[in-house]
C-alpha cells in the first residue's frame, strides 16, 4: 500500500506529513526510555524482517497481490513506539533506495503503515486481550484481529485522503472505496495469517520476546513463570532474525507475485493513469529490479541484491539510531540536573 507521488494533493500530503512527524517524534521520545534494554537491538531486527517481508507480494485469488504491512507484528514484539520507528525506517529506505512510495507521500505512508499499524494495531490487540485474557491464545487472536483491522483502517483512511485530493467531477469515489475495501479485506487476511503464524512461532520458541506494556503478560507454562531475556539471548535472537530477513530477501523476494497490489489495481481501474497532483522525487533507483547486474537478463539476481541491500540498510539505520539515543538521553538528563 505504498502511495506514489502525485496521487494525493499537496495539502493532504502536508497534513498527513505533519501528523506522521508528530507521531514518529513522540515514538522516538518514548523510545529513549528503553535505551539499554532489549528494545533498541530488536527494533533493527524487526525493521529488517518487515523490509524483507514486504518484498514478497502474495496473490489474493484475483489478478491482485498484497504484501505484509508488518506494523502489528513489529508492535507485538518491540512495542508500539519502537514498532512505529522501525516501520518508518523501512518506508524511508524503500523510497530513498528503490522509489517504492513517494517523498511527498511519505507522511501518508508512515501514517498508514507505521502509526496506524503499530499504534492502532497495538491498541486493538490489547483491547481484544482484555476479553480473551493475557495468555498465548489471547496474544495470537489479538494480533490476528489487529493485523486485519490495521489493513482495513489504512485502506479506509486512504479513501478519505483521496476524496479530499480530487474534485468529485473527476473521480468516482464510491468505486474507489468499493475496490479498496474489497481488495484489502482479502489482503488483510494474508496479513492476519502471516502475523498469527509469526507470533505463534515466537510464543513457542521465545515467549519472553513478546512486548509487555502496562501489566506484564502472563504466559502460562508449567512453572507459570515469566522469563526475562538476557543479553546473550537477545544477541542470538538478533543474529537469527537478521539471517532470516536476509534469507527472505535473497531467496523469496525474486519469486513475489507480479500482479499489481491492491492500491495500484484500484487506481488503474478508475480510468485515471496520470496522477500528477504533486511533483515526483525519485529515489536512488527506479525499482528493486533496477540494481545493476553483469547480465541484463539476471533480474532475479538484481531483486535479491536489492533485498539484501535494503535489509542491511534499515538494520544499519536502526543501529545508528540506537547509538544516538543514549547520547540524546544523557544530554537531557544533564540539562535536567543543571550539570
Amino acid at each position: 500500500m505504498h502511495i506514489q507521488d502525485g496521487v494525493l494533493s499537496p495539502v493532504v500530503c502536508a497534513a498527513t506529513g505533519a501528523i506522521a512527524l508528530g507521531a514518529v517524534s513522540y515514538s522516538v521520545h518514548r523510545l529513549k526510555q528503553s535505551v539499554g534494554d532489549r528494545t533498541i537491538p530488536l527494533t533493527g531486527m524487526m525493521a529488517a524482517l518487515v523490509f524483507a517481508g514486504q518484498m514478497v507480494n502474495f496473490p489474493i485469488g484475483a489478478p491482485v497481490s498484497g504484501h505484509l504491512l508488518g506494523g502489528v507484528l513489529a508492535a507485538t514484539v518491540v512495542g508500539p513506539w519502537a514498532g512505529c520507528v522501525a516501520m518508518t525506517l523501512v518506508l524511508f529506505v524503500q523510497w530513498a533506495m528503490f522509489s517504492d512510495g513517494g517523498l511527498f507521500s511519505l507522511g501518508a505512508n508512515v501514517l498508514h503503515m507505521a502509526v496506524i499499524g503499530s499504534w492502532g494495531g497495538h491498541a486493538v490487540r490489547m483491547f481484544v486481550q482484555r476479553f480473551i485474557g493475557d495468555s498465548r491464545k489471547g496474544i495470537v487472536i489479538g494480533s490476528v484481529v489487529a493485523a486485519w483491522a490495521s489493513v482495513m483502517a489504512a485502506a479506509a483512511l486512504f479513501c478519505l485522503e483521496f476524496r479530499l485530493s480530487w474534485p468529485p467531477s473527476e473521480i468516482d469515489f464510491s468505486k474507489v472505496f468499493t475496490l479498496m475495501v474489497s481488495f484489502h479485506s482479502l489482503i488483510g487476511l494474508g496479513e492476519a495469517l502471516i502475523t498469527g503464524v509469526a507470533i505463534s512461532f515466537v510464543l513457542n520458541q521465545r515467549p519472553e520476546l513478546i512486548c509487555r506494556t502496562d501489566n506484564p503478560v502472563r504466559l502460562k507454562n508449567r512453572t507459570d513463570r515469566i522469563v526475562r531475556p538476557t543479553v546473550a539471548s537477545i544477541t542470538s535472537t538478533l543474529v537469527a532474525g537478521l539471517v532470516v530477513a536476509l534469507a527472505i530477501a535473497a531467496f523469496l523476494s525474486p519469486f513475489a507475485s507480479s500482479f499489481d497490489d491492491g492500491l495500484e489495481t484500484a487506481l488503474s481501474q478508475i480510468g485515471i493513469t496520470d496522477f500528477n497532483l504533486t511533483g515526483r522525487v525519485p529515489g536512488l533507483l527506479e525499482d528493486y529490479d533496477k540494481v545493476p547486474v553483469p547480465v541484463a537478463a539476471w533480474q532475479t539476481l538484481a531483486v535479491s541484491i536489492a533485498g539484501i541491500g535494503g535489509t542491511l540498510a534499515v538494520f544499519a539505520l536502526a543501529w545508528l539510531l540506537g547509538r544516538a539515543l543514549p547520547a540524546a538521553t544523557q544530554n537531557l538528563n544533564s540539562e535536567a540536573t543543571g550539570e
